[in-house]
């Protein structure tokens, strides 16, 4: 579990196995025949990674909603998403503050929705074949 702190407000989240079913719960698409039906987390994970490539942050409403999800799967009697996000204060939603809340759930995202992408993460050059082991050496 994590701090994430939006204005004077601290936020307890956490991403697990429960986390995709908290957010399909909560968030519903519209569907061509009038119906809804729920909004898989994935989706909103695409349109971050999207809005990433083309404008290097990531999309608000997806952000939201999953930061939304990280804190109801911490803490089960969170209220609803409109509730909880009309407690935001007016600045909270600038998201090029890379010291902010987005930055912090971010990294959340990328650590369970992206395992092994990190800067870290770095090709390693191929080790010379040992000609002994490799059948070259029949003495």
């Amino acid at each position: 579990m994590q701090l994430v702190k939006v204005g004077d407000a601290e936020h307890k989240i956490e991403c697990n196995a429960f986390t995709p079913i908290v957010y399909s719960g909560e968030f519903k698409v519209d569907k061509p025949n009038g119906g809804k039906r729920p909004k898989d987390i994935s989706e909103a994970i695409g349109v971050i990674a999207e809005s990433l490539s083309y404008v290097g942050i990531p999309a608000i409403t997806p952000l939201l909603e999953i930061f939304w999800a990280f804190e109801k799967t911490a803490n089960r009697n969170l209220e609803g998403f409109s509730e909880w996000l009309g407690k935001f204060p007016a600045d909270a939603y600038d998201l090029t503050r890379g010291d902010g809340w987005a930055s912090d759930v971010m990294k959340l995202v990328e650590a369970n929705f992206f395992p092994g992408q990190g800067a870290d993460m770095e090709a390693e050059a191929p080790e010379a074949p040992d000609a002994a082991s490799a059948g070259g050496n029949k003495g």
